[in-house]
């Protein structure tokens, strides 16, 4: 069953209801008046039986009034009593009171008659005349040929029971109004995205991974849901595309090497490298592939490792030995590059020796590589209130904000012929360190500026 589904039924179920309560609340009122009538009727009835009776058939109090077929003169004009009161005979009605607020009306005779000393038996009678209802009393007399009849308005009751009624319809009108409103608000603003959520789902499901949620707006928890379904889909999309960028750019890496020790190996099968230099030569360059794939394992392994948040053992350690240790490893390198250490205090994190080597080692490579022989390279570290930065400053020609965004991704390289070496993984590798070692690292770089690398981790 579905939530629309479950939402009509309900607003039927809270119609039905308010219908039930307006006929009770009508059959409540019209109840109490009937049993205040009836008992003025029961306390009215014997003292109306002591009026006198007529004789040589004339009425008291007024002329008489004749069965329908015979009905002669007006009714008697005496309205002082809430009742109609009347003596019959077989064939003659002798009216002693109307009603003060009388319409003109006779009620109908009651079918069944009451005997002295008997319970009193009321009923509902309608009008000889008109529509106006009655409730009345035919009192039989033991000693004469004749009844009595008392009778009671039912005029303010109907009007009464006729106004409630019309309340009634008007307030589940009202109601039926509301609920309609109520329906097509949560209709277009709650059940309509979770419908087009669903719709999606299924298309998405189906193939179609290109469909999104259309018109998420609004502050309801069904637009905010399907805003995060396609923030979920495009994060989704995202990932895989990242995925097949990282297959392609890793094959890419891999088949250079492969190519160069699958193509000295047939070179070797054919004889072409039997003389003893050229062999040695082959068994260089194979060495020299073979440690271009193993680095570029190495640094898919750690990454892995990395992406599995794998536990790090945290110890005091001083940066100041392992940035020497790293300007003399780039001295080694490039000895015409001019580099420049700056250390304020002492300079302590909590991590992993190794892995914050790498990371000093990856920033002054990737500073060497990108930059020209002619640019200066700074390495700067301090405190910075409870954390040590870090900072690798080049003054070589920068990068675009869109080249700066993307310098951390793998496998990515502002040289898009990708003739220089490197794997594009050694600032996605010091992201990883650094995360894993609860820190952070930002790039600022412009074209003409140079580019700043900034690490800050956890102080000792």
């Amino acid at each position: 069953m579905t939530l629309r589904l479950r939402l009509y039924i309900a607003a039927a179920i809270l119609l039905s209801v308010v219908a039930l309560l307006g006929v009770l609340l009508v059959r409540s009122v019209e109840h109490s008046e009937f049993e205040q009538i009836d008992q003025q009727l029961k306390t009215a009835a014997p003292v109306v039986g002591l009026f006198d009776r007529p004789s040589d058939g004339q009425a008291p109090n007024g002329p008489p009034i004749r069965p329908p077929t015979s009905i002669q003169g007006p009714a008697s004009t005496n309205r002082i009593s809430e009742f109609y009161i009347a003596v019959v005979t077989d064939t003659t009605r002798y009216v002693l009171f109307t009603p003060l607020n009388g319409q003109g009306s006779v009620p109908q005779l009651p079918e069944a008659a009451t005997s002295p000393g008997h319970p009193v038996s009321i009923s509902t009678v309608g009008s000889l005349t008109g529509s106006e209802r009655w409730r009345a009393i035919l009192i039989t007399s033991p000693s004469r040929p004749t009844k009595l009849l008392v009778a009671a308005s039912l005029a303010q009751v109907d009007a009464t029971a006729s106004r409630l009624r019309l309340a009634a319809i008007g307030a589940a009108a009202i109601i039926l109004i509301v609920l309609l409103a109520a329906g097509f608000w949560v209709g277009r603003l709650g059940l309509r995205p979770i419908a087009e959520v669903t719709d999606v789902a299924d298309a998405i499901a189906a193939g179609n991974r290109s469909r999104r949620v259309a018109g998420a707006t609004g502050k309801t928890e069904a637009a905010h849901l399907a805003r995060a379904i396609n923030v979920m889909l495009d994060e989704q999309q995202a990932a895989e595309a990242r995925l097949r960028q990282f297959v392609a750019d890793a094959s890419h890496e891999l088949r250079t090497p492969v190519s160069v020790i699958v193509g000295i190996s047939d070179l070797w099968r054919q004889g072409a490298l039997r003389a003893g230099e050229a062999s040695d030569d082959a068994m260089r360059r194979i060495g020299q592939s073979g440690q271009r794939m193993g680095g570029l394992v190495e640094d898919l392994l750690l990454l892995a490792h990395l992406d599995d948040g794998r536990p790090i053992e945290f110890v005091g350690v001083d940066l100041e030995p392992l940035l020497h240790d790293a300007i003399h490893d780039a001295s080694a390198t490039d000895p015409l590059r001019h580099i420049t250490l700056e250390v304020s205090d002492r300079v302590s994190v909590m991590g992993d020796e190794t892995a914050l080597r790498q990371v000093i080692a990856n920033l002054v490579t990737n500073s060497l590589r990108h930059t020209p022989s002619s640019a200066t390279i700074t390495i700067r570290a301090f405190k910075a209130g409870d954390r040590v930065a870090l900072e690798v400053v080049d003054s070589g020609p920068g990068m675009t904000p869109d080249e700066a965004n993307k310098a951390f991704d793998r496998f990515w390289r502002a040289d898009a012929s990708r003739t220089r070496s490197g794997t594009g993984l050694g600032l996605a590798i010091v992201a990883g360190i650094v995360a894993a070692h609860h820190g952070s690292v930002t790039i600022d770089s412009a074209r003409d500026r140079g580019t700043t690398v900034t690490v800050r981790l956890p102080s000792a």
